[in-house]
């Protein structure tokens, strides 16, 4: 469907860490790269930074993305706060990309007890980006908090209500549960869901993508791709991998943490939040931090 490559947190640490133009980063990918959709993150009103900027910002900036290459951007407000979403979707669709409108998720529908966010809440907040004019519906799962038995729940709910909108879905695999979920998904009408390489899966990154290829195989929803094909790029990505270990914030994080599921902190800084405390001197004072 697409390859997530830009926007969100990769913008800034191209220009504060790296002294890179994420810009050129993009042109040259879609150079590399020029018969797959591309696909970023786009904080709705926050655009790629960390405060609200001003309508015409975020208008210019999508329209200048479109121009260097991006196709679809995934429209989220860490709130859920419509105003926000509706900005960056309308900035998005009038740029000429495609818009994909995520719901930010937490908790659990499947337990009776979480009545805040419940199953409700999120139909109701799909409603309204559907009204909105969304071209794709996005359940973002940020902390990996969806559980195969939600993930069905939910997304048949989401299903049922708006049949002929595409649904993706994003989750992180922090407590190791990923696969089965994507796969709960898939059943239950999903028509894509996140993965990442297998040598670059699990933890904090995106469930594996071979687990998932491999066990759609010879099902109705086999993806029909080869196995072998997945096997080896994810070969080629382990020995890059190596290159950059020493860089690595995960290197303090040796496996997924069911505990996720009570703290419920996000996967992109749950290995930031680790890797700060350890640099610290507070790594054995982690269970208390989290």
């Amino acid at each position: 469907y697409s390859l997530e490559n830009w926007g969100g947190a990769t913008f800034d640490v191209a220009l504060r860490f790296l002294h890179e133009c994420p810009w050129e980063r993009l042109e040259d990918m879609r150079k590399l790269i020029p018969n797959i959709p591309f696909q970023m993150l786009l904080r709705g009103a926050n655009a790629v930074g960390y405060t609200n900027y001003p309508d015409n910002v975020v208008h210019k900036f999508c329209d200048l993305s479109v121009q260097v290459g991006m196709d679809v951007f995934r429209v989220f407000d860490s709130l859920n706060y419509l105003p926000n979403l509706f900005l960056g979707m309308d900035a998005a669709g009038k740029a000429g990309g495609v818009v994909e409108a995520a719901i930010s998720y937490t908790g659990d529908v499947s337990d009776p007890n979480k009545k805040k966010y419940d199953l409700k809440y999120y139909v109701n907040l799909a409603d309204e980006l559907v009204k909105n004019g969304t071209h794709v519906l996005c359940n973002k799962d940020m902390a990996g908090l969806l559980k195969p038995a939600s993930a069905k729940l939910l997304i048949t709910a989401l299903r049922d209500k708006h049949p002929d909108v595409p649904i993706h879905v994003h989750t992180h695999d922090t407590s190791g549960a990923g696969v089965a979920s994507m796969l709960a998904c898939a059943e239950a009408g999903a028509d894509v869901v996140d993965v990442a390489v297998d040598s670059m899966s699990g933890m904090t990154s995106q469930p594996s993508m071979g687990a998932v290829v491999a066990s759609l195989q010879g099902s109705e929803l086999d993806t029909n791709l080869k196995l072998s094909d997945v096997s080896s790029y994810s070969a080629y990505r382990e020995q890059a991998r190596q290159l950059y270990g020493p860089f690595e914030c995960t290197t303090t994080m040796k496996s997924g943490n069911a505990d996720v599921y009570m703290n419920e902190i996000p996967g992109g800084q749950y290995t930031n939040l680790q890797f700060q405390a350890y640099s610290l001197g507070l790594g054995e004072f982690f269970e208390d931090v989290k």
